[in-house]
């Protein structure tokens, strides 16, 4: 099975998904400002003409995006996604650096947010401190490290991007499970999928990532293998779940 780099599987679900992932991290903001009426702007042109270094050997995933706000006002989301196994000592700096060159060029409030998806423990940068005589800086960011979580608590009731956290943890333990066992899971979570009832293209995008997040050691099965089209895909499931 051709495989998808992961961040182009977390650029291509956060795109799809960036409404659910607002109300999956700020539900207060998403409830009380944002215009969901309005479509967001991905400004990947700018953030690459904004930071071009970025581009270098990267093995993250970032996102800047424009949000449109109750009040007419508009909200800058830079969205940054460590890749499992990426440990960047810089990454505060960088982080710091993205947000002032943000703020430079286009003068808006910008909330950040970090998500670690690797597995080192003791990994788990959140602020930025620079302080030379009696000079001081400080930059916090929001982070979300999916290793200190558990399944309950990445599992937000009827908000689809549970199962990208959800598929990323599970990733975690990949060492653990067996190919057998990585398929129930990994059907558990197209379960939720179809009998929540989500749009075709919603649940084409989920499965995708899913399905290339986690390979399987051997070539398993028709669901996670050549076939393109939804009908497909849903009848490989419930054949496999009917088993």
């Amino acid at each position: 099975m051709f495989k998808i780099p992961k961040d182009a599987l977390w650029k291509g679900i956060l795109e799809e998904l960036f409404a659910e992932f607002l109300w999956y991290f700020f539900p207060d903001w998403a409830g009380k400002e944002v215009d969901f009426g309005k479509d967001f702007e991905f400004l990947d042109k700018e953030l690459a003409e904004i930071v071009p270094e970025s581009q270098e050997k990267k093995r993250y995933a970032d996102k800047l995006v424009k949000v449109f706000t109750k009040n007419g006002g508009v909200q800058w989301c830079l969205v940054h996604v460590e890749i499992q196994g990426y440990e960047d000592l810089e990454f505060a700096k960088r982080m710091y650096q993205y947000y002032k060159r943000i703020e430079e060029r286009y003068d808006q409030n910008i909330v950040a947010i970090a998500i670690y998806t690797e597995a080192n423990p003791t990994y788990h940068p959140q602020m930025y401190h620079k302080k030379f005589l009696n000079t001081e800086l400080t930059f916090k960011f929001n982070t979300f490290k999916i290793l200190e979580k558990t399944e309950q608590a990445l599992d937000v009731p009827n908000n689809p991007f549970s199962i990208v956290m959800l598929t990323a943890y599970k990733a975690l333990q990949k060492g653990m499970l067996k190919d057998k066992a990585q398929i129930e899971w990994k059907l558990s979570l197209v379960r939720k999928y179809y009998e929540a009832g989500y749009s075709k293209e919603k649940t084409r995008k989920i499965i995708e990532f899913i399905s290339h997040y986690v390979s399987f050691q051997n070539n398993y099965p028709p669901l996670f293998q050549k076939e393109n089209t939804w009908e497909l895909k849903k009848k490989s499931w419930q054949r496999l779940h009917a088993k």
